[in-house]
């Protein structure tokens, strides 16, 4: 079961040898400095890496005749974080999945090149390239024609805060005293107790190796040429 922020505060507290708030809201004093502090050490964790496993979300949307590009919210997207640029499928909306294709991810300056360029803009087609514009938004090629199509994708969700009692963290539950971890070093460092700075430390490195092993896409090495 997902610990929720009270509970997180509670356990910081308990670590560090104070008294815990009944609550995260309207606090003031030393209890508000450890709601705060557990709020940073989950935004620090969350945004180490952009594309943690727990932050992972899809998306579907039917694509718009003669338009190339989408923003997030144009995809259904309320917590956009970044495109997940390998993970795109099309198909044809009446087809329902029939001629499903995985889309071929193009850099930006190839995708402009050749669809934003000459009679490309105003060729219209079935699409079966994506790229992510240098403003953030999906861009489809060719550009969709007046058949519908859906698009099918995964994009990574925005770091997020905490605020309330019973908000809970997204990172599997067995990681969850890396936050209190980290915490413990905004502790340390303020209340100058290099003790918990260093309790914190050793143990919050120890637990966001295991998260990195087990919450990050690994790295694959093709066979060698020769």
């Amino acid at each position: 079961m997902a610990h929720t922020f009270l509970q997180l505060v509670t356990r910081l507290a308990q670590e560090v040898g104070t008294i815990a708030p009944a609550t995260v809201v309207a606090q003031t004093g030393e209890r508000l400095r450890l709601v705060n502090w557990i709020n940073a050490a989950w935004m620090d964790i969350q945004s180490i890496h952009e594309d943690w496993d727990w932050m992972r979300n899809s998306f579907s949307f039917a694509t718009v005749a003669q338009q190339a590009t989408y923003t997030p919210a144009q995809a259904g997207i309320t917590d956009f974080g970044v495109w997940k640029k390998d993970a795109s499928r099309i198909y044809t909306t009446s087809s329902v999945f029939k001629d499903e294709m995985l889309a071929v991810y193009m850099e930006y300056a190839m995708w402009r090149n050749l669809y934003e360029y000459g009679n490309m803009r105003t060729t219209y087609n079935r699409p079966v390239v994506t790229t992510v514009t240098p403003d953030k938004q999906l861009g489809l090629g060719p550009i969709p024609d007046a058949v519908g199509y859906t698009v099918d994708g995964e994009y990574f969700r925005a770091p997020f805060e905490l605020a309330l009692d019973a908000d809970t963290p997204t990172l599997p539950d067995k990681y969850y005293l890396a936050i209190i971890y980290r915490a413990m070093m905004f502790y340390g460092a303020y209340e100058a107790a290099p003790e918990v700075y260093t309790q914190g430390q050793t143990e919050y490195s120890k637990l966001l190796s295991r998260m990195q092993v087990d919450q990050l896409v690994s790295v694959s090495f093709g066979q060698p040429l020769a």
